[in-house]
């Protein structure tokens, strides 16, 4: 069950809207390894981004709740398609219930689909967890509170477990192989805290050394760290399959370097889920397939979706910025400064008093092996030489 289709007649600020997103079926830029397809909400603060999150997770609560939205908000499900009517509700929730009921008493991972919402989230506090609850929900919102105290609990059993499925004799490997198993899933990021072992002097919590090589506990890691390790780790407990999962700004506190990775990390977490996820990074957005990327704007005073039928000229973050966001790359006061530059070099005045005072404010934000002054070297060599 997936999410193929949204009509929005008014739901806070988003009006009159329609937006359509990529389902997991390999000619949509499914992951082949995994079946996962990624659809990324781009745009400005207050255009919607986590209004629409908030809407299609509130679909499915509860029928009453349903019920109060279906004349303002209109879904398309894969499998039920969309009929905006009581027997359409009749059928969503009944299908829902005997979902329920069937996985009753199992354990993840579960084939049946859920929806999942990993909320945006700017801190966390910590408290120690001795169980988790990982029974079948089908709309299962990732509690906050508890996601740190969650994730340390799940990396000591992830040890512990690879430990005792281990034929190495020797416990000291066996540990370093559970801790490099654990550690190879985050690879891609390049995170220069890595778990490093479970403490015996502190009941097996688990313990990272960081940069400096000190060994620190899982609320010490710094806010970047923790947003990726226990916003991941909540997801991969759940090991979602035929899921919706909803993901708010997954960027918060991370390193650029870390964004562009972040989604491939979130893309092999489970099989043939469709996230639909909420960002301001041009990282994470340059990190899909174009088809793939939904851009809300304002125009004319109303939030309109642009569903991107052609890639940009690049792939860079440059143009991403530009081209799709909307937003320079480059600090107007620069661009103001190379127009001025340029026009001097243009009219063989670099070397006026006034070209180079121009070309000091330059040399104060840039090297002067920069791409631009490169350029400019460049073109005066090429014009002396005619």
């Amino acid at each position: 069950m997936y999410l193929e289709k949204i009509n929005i007649t008014e739901f806070r600020v988003l009006k009159d809207i329609e937006i359509c997103f990529k389902t997991p079926v390999p000619e949509q830029t499914a992951s082949v390894e995994t079946g996962n397809v990624i659809n990324v909400l781009a745009g400005v603060n207050g255009c919607g981004k986590t209004s629409l999150l908030d809407v299609i997770f509130d679909n499915f609560k509860d029928q009453r709740y349903y019920s109060t939205l279906r004349s303002k908000v209109l879904i398309t499900l894969s499998e039920l398609g969309c009929i905006n009517n009581d027997n359409y509700i009749a059928t969503l929730f009944k299908k829902i219930q005997q979902l329920s009921e069937e996985n009753t008493g199992k354990l993840p991972p579960y084939d049946a689909p859920r929806i999942i919402y990993l909320s945006s989230q700017q801190s966390f506090s910590y408290r120690s967890i001795s169980q988790l609850t990982i029974d079948y929900e089908f709309s299962k919102k990732i509690d906050t509170a508890a996601i740190l105290g969650n994730a340390e609990f799940y990396i000591k059993e992830y040890i512990i477990s690879h430990e005792r499925a281990s034929f190495e004799a020797n416990p000291d490997k066996r540990t370093q192989q559970a801790v490099d198993s654990f550690n190879a899933k985050f690879l891609d990021a390049q995170l220069l805290t890595q778990l490093s072992g479970l403490s015996k002097e502190q009941f097996n919590r688990p313990i990272f050394t960081n940069v400096a090589g000190q060994q620190v506990t899982i609320e010490q890691l710094s806010d970047g760290e923790k947003q990726l390790y226990a916003r991941v780790i909540a997801l991969m407990l759940l090991e979602p399959r035929n899921s919706i999962i909803l993901i708010d700004e997954p960027e918060i506190a991370l390193h650029p370097a870390w964004q562009q990775k972040i989604m491939q990390i979130y893309g092999h977490i489970g099989k043939n889920n469709q996230f639909i996820v909420a960002t301001h990074s041009p990282q994470i957005l340059s990190s899909v397939p174009y088809q793939n990327r939904i851009l809300l704007t304002k125009q004319n005073g109303k939030i309109q979706p642009i569903h991107l039928q052609h890639p940009p000229s690049g792939i860079d973050i440059n143009s991403i910025l530009f081209e799709i966001m909307g937003a320079e790359p480059r600090p107007k006061e620069l661009i103001d400064l190379y127009s001025q530059y340029r026009q001097f070099v243009e009219y063989r005045k670099e070397n006026s008093e006034a070209a180079k005072e121009i070309k000091l404010q330059l040399l104060t934000k840039e090297s002067e092996h920069s791409e631009f002054m490169q350029e400019m070297a460049f073109l005066i060599e090429l014009r002396d030489a005619v």
